[in-house]
């Protein structure tokens, strides 16, 4: 049967953003800064897809012949039906370069729901799903962001706080040397937790029912989950498990820098350089 992929409805329209903020800033110890802000943003109008050619969960013979449209396979449409979320606590704390050493931390604790928000807009959203089945964590949630940098002079050799008299050969080889680090820290991705096997019976899965704690005291490889906390819906009906009610694996990464300028003379150096990313 011949299909229509994609196809925008007449009236689809541009999404609309609306952001807000408050913001303080406080001088602090350590020649530094700090400043906490709220952060707010509304999204709606958003594009998604939505699949029409579809009947609703059943069992169905020959489903084929069930659509509304028997002449054709898939008919999706481009329409303005998604609608998203976000609030969000946000700190940063900054030196700039003074005597040697500047850094910054920035962090954020946030939350982005989302309502009929497929993480592609050319995902289809499921047909005949119950009042806010699609409404939950966006795919790119994530609960804590922390990024950490810094350089550090170290404070020995010519010019510097110890060994400031040193001869020049001494100098060349144990002075002016700079280190330096960025630490980040990323929350994992929410998941949902799906029952394959097209269980709606028209063609479409749903997610699983919740009948426990899903939530394990120490998750790894072996076990994020407790796997015992999900069980497959009766057949052609939807789930009652929410999205995005399991964080995925976090992402910790320090990348390590040492670096030193060779001098030859005042506007000529050779620079050595060694860095670590994902050091550990």
């Amino acid at each position: 049967e011949p299909s229509i992929g994609e196809a925008p409805a007449w009236n689809i329209d541009e999404a609309r953003t609306r952001e807000w903020n408050v913001s303080l800033q406080f001088a602090a110890p350590f020649k530094s800064a700090l400043e906490i802000s709220y952060v707010g943003m509304s999204m709606d109008n958003q594009v998604t897809m939505r699949p029409y050619n579809e009947v609703a969960p059943g069992n169905y013979p020959d489903l084929q012949a069930a659509k509304p449209y028997t002449a054709f396979g898939q008919i999706n449409v481009l329409e303005n039906l998604g609608n998203s979320w976000y609030n969000g606590l946000q700190m940063k704390w900054e030196r700039r370069f003074s005597k040697g050493l500047s850094f910054m931390a920035s962090y954020a604790f946030g939350k982005n729901l989302g309502e009929n928000m497929p993480q592609y807009e050319t995902d289809l959203l499921i047909p005949f799903a119950p009042k806010g089945y699609t409404r939950g964590r966006t795919a790119w949630d994530r609960t804590n962001i922390l990024f950490v940098n810094a350089v550090y002079e170290l404070p020995f050799g010519r010019g510097r706080s110890y060994l400031r008299d040193m001869n020049r050969v001494a100098d060349f080889l144990i002075g002016g040397w700079q280190l330096s680090g960025i630490n980040s820290f990323t929350s994992g991705s929410p998941l949902s937790i799906s029952t394959p096997g097209a269980t709606l019976g028209n063609g479409w899965d749903t997610r699983a029912n919740l009948v426990g704690d899903p939530g394990v005291s120490n998750p790894s490889a072996s076990g994020w989950f407790n796997t015992a906390a999900f069980a497959a819906p009766a057949a052609y009906q939807f789930g009652n498990s929410g999205m995005g009610i399991i964080d995925g694996p976090a992402r910790h990464i320090l990348d390590l820098g040492l670096m030193k300028n060779f001098h030859i003379t005042e506007s000529k150096y050779l620079e050595f350089r060694l860095e670590a990313f994902n050091a550990f």
